[in-house]
């Protein structure tokens, strides 16, 4: 069953058209990894999908229902689509539990004893637990995005969206949050992830999309598209990324 149902997609800035009729499909438990070069719209399609962004024109089911139909309730919606950034925004003033805690109370009106079990499990799931009282602070990158995930997971989410999730980390950190998604990727949760972790599409992606100046310009299984694209904007960006 699909999950999101995007059907002739526009988005423009001014007069820079960011994405340009964009199809696609997600069905539930898939892990699609967008790739492609700064600037070709990947992240822009990711808020999109959860309307941080507002499309020009085109249509998004998500469910079957049509987001962008004024009826839509966005605080409903939000609970149902997570995203995890690629630059944690955390809450500084909040322990980890705290940050954890807000949306489910705030929210989803679940009672804090309730949200606090619940961000407990969710801090165990990323193996942030032992952090549970400490500031944001006082995390080291790779911590900060392990807790950032499990705050998007503390709402149940349907879908999670992932905009270049380790991009702002070190090297030595990427690894640890990668096998977190991994493991949420196992257990089924449906997930759109933005990436230049090549190694991380290839294990873990049901499909690779290569994106190109706002279009979706080729798309398949990461064995076809990692290996063997067809596309020659496709081969000289993996050639690019893969070298570096």
């Amino acid at each position: 069953m699909a999950i999101i149902e995007i059907s002739n997609l526009r988005k423009a800035f001014g007069s820079q058209e960011v994405l340009k009729d964009i199809n696609l499909r997600v069905e539930e438990g898939e892990v699609i990894c967008l790739i492609g070069s700064s600037g070709s719209g990947k992240s822009t399609l990711l808020r999109c999908i959860n309307l941080l962004e507002q499309p020009d024109g085109g249509s998004i089911l998500f469910n079957d229902v049509d987001i962008l139909s004024r009826k839509v309730n966005l605080n409903k919606l939000r609970t149902e689509i997570g995203m995890v950034f690629q630059s944690f925004n955390l809450f500084k003033n909040l322990t980890v539990l705290g940050n954890l805690m807000l949306a489910p109370v705030k929210v989803l009106k679940v009672k804090k004893e309730e949200a606090r079990v619940r961000a407990l499990e969710n801090l165990r799931k990323v193996g942030m637990e032992e952090f549970a009282e400490r500031s944001p602070e006082t995390l080291s990158g790779g911590q900060k995005q392990r807790v950032a995930i499990a705050r998007a997971l503390a709402m149940n989410p349907k879908l999670l969206l992932f905009d270049e999730p380790t991009s702002a980390l070190d090297p030595e950190m990427v690894g640890e949050v990668l096998e977190v998604m991994k493991e949420l990727a196992a257990s089924g949760m449906t997930m759109i992830v933005v990436t230049h972790e090549m190694s991380f599409a290839r294990e873990v992606a049901s499909r690779v999309i290569f994106m190109d100046q706002g279009i979706i310009l080729e798309e398949g299984a990461p064995e076809e598209i990692l290996k063997n694209p067809r596309e020659t904007r496709t081969q000289e960006f993996l050639k690019r990324i893969l070298k570096a």
